[in-house]
């Protein structure tokens, strides 16, 4: 416990009161002229947008596919629609759904409310596998845009040095064994 004691005598309480007293203050000014009934809906998509950029980070050290597959599984958690509750005019995110009927042992309810998410999470996962297949695409033509320029630029240093010659001796070109060639200057 004298460890907790130490920390909380070293933490900058001060500067830490200073940051939630801006965030407040900035927090208060950005909703000023919101109607109080769509603030929770504004703190929704906020927090979650908040969420989804953090997660970009996190996504970024994981292997390459799984990084992916993970932000379009949170997106769909967060940002499948669903019902309210007690009103089905209104719109929801379905995990409340699955959550709330989790809680009230519903299972059939569970599922009813987890089909949105997976729906949108297959979608998701479409977009995804159609973006890679374009990318991919995009990324072997500009190499073979790079090695052309590449061999273009080679050809032109040799036409400008005057070595006509140094192209056909490459590995591309026709094999000429050297012993061959000297057998036939001796003779």
């Amino acid at each position: 416990m004298d460890w907790f004691k130490k920390l909380l005598q070293n933490l900058p309480l001060e500067t830490i009161s200073d940051w939630l007293g801006n965030i407040v203050v900035w927090w208060s000014h950005m909703v000023e002229g919101v109607p109080s009934a769509e603030l929770p809906m504004y703190a929704y998509i906020g927090g979650s947008i908040i969420v989804l950029l953090l997660w970009l980070l996190v996504a970024r050290l994981m292997p390459r596919p799984l990084g992916g597959i993970s932000w379009v599984v949170l997106f769909a958690i967060l940002f499948a629609p669903g019902t309210a509750l007690g009103d089905s005019s209104l719109l929801a995110p379905a995990s409340i759904g699955v959550v709330y009927a989790v809680m009230m042992k519903d299972i059939p309810g569970a599922i009813a409310n987890a089909l949105p998410i997976l729906v949108v999470t297959v979608a998701g996962l479409f977009i995804g596998f159609i973006w890679q297949l374009l990318r991919g695409a995009i990324e072997s033509s500009m190499e073979k845009t790079r090695q052309r320029a590449e061999q273009d630029t080679q050809a032109q240093i040799q036409l400008a040095s005057g070595n006509y010659l140094a192209g056909s001796l490459d590995s591309s070109g026709p094999d000429i064994d050297e012993s061959n060639l000297v057998k036939t200057k001796k003779k």
